[in-house]
């Protein structure tokens, strides 16, 4: 009889556990915040990374078109010069700017602007966006030449 004591106070003790201690639970709670928190630090990242690629997209397609725009003139009829739009110039997209610069071209310098037409003309757009996120300015510059035909 006392046998059959020991083993019922040891079939006691090996009964599964049905519930949670409070520390098993506050130890799981941590732990999916941590990992939300993870989670919702990388949107800010993701929104500002998708943000820049828009105005930098935007800002290919608008110096494209002012090139577009200028060689679809004569020769004779682009002008040399530096032509700057401000900030607001399109309304879609009021944070850009744009600065174009025609100027004659030699080949044998192409790093100087010649001073003289010798039959092509050099045409430069830079495109300037301001950063929300950084506070600073970015830019774009496409270049691209036009003979006299």
């Amino acid at each position: 009889m006392r046998q059959s004591i020991f083993f019922q106070s040891i079939l006691k003790f090996k009964q599964p556990q049905i519930a949670f201690t409070l520390i098993e639970v506050l130890i799981s709670i941590f732990i999916l915040a941590v990992g939300i928190g993870a989670v919702l630090c990388i949107f800010p990242f993701g929104l500002q990374t998708q943000r820049n690629s828009q105005l930098t997209t935007a800002a290919i397609q608008l110096a494209q078109q002012k090139i577009e725009e200028i060689i679809a003139q004569s020769y004779e009829e682009i002008l040399i010069g530096v032509f700057e739009e401000d900030y607001g110039f399109n309304a879609h997209f009021n944070n850009l700017r744009r600065v174009t610069q025609v100027s004659y071209f030699d080949p044998n310098q192409p790093t100087m602007p010649a001073s003289s037409d010798l039959g092509i003309k050099k045409i430069e757009v830079k495109v300037f966006w301001r950063n929300p996120f950084l506070l600073s300015e970015k830019e774009i510059k496409l270049v691209t030449l036009i003979a006299k035909r």
